[in-house]
């Protein structure tokens, strides 16, 4: 089985690339990795993330004829 793992590399050719990190790119301050992580957590666990990926439908209500509340959903109120 070993023996299968190499045959894929014999098909490709390796690319000689040279590649070069551009000037304006440079490793962010520990302060701002800090800053970042914080400010996700309190939008994850706030729920906001959540909301704009799963996009729930709010949920309101409307008064009827009969004077009752009656739930609406958001998608409906228009």
């Amino acid at each position: 089985m070993e023996n299968l793992y190499p045959i894929p590399f014999l098909v490709f050719e390796n690319l000689n690339l040279t590649l070069k990190k551009p000037p304006w790119l440079h490793m962010p301050s520990a302060v701002m990795v800090y800053t970042l992580v914080v400010v996700s957590y309190f939008l994850i666990t706030g729920g906001i993330i959540y909301d704009v990926t799963v996009e729930p439908p709010s949920v309101g209500s409307v008064t009827d004829e009969h004077g009752r509340q009656r739930p609406l959903l958001g998608y409906l109120m228009g």
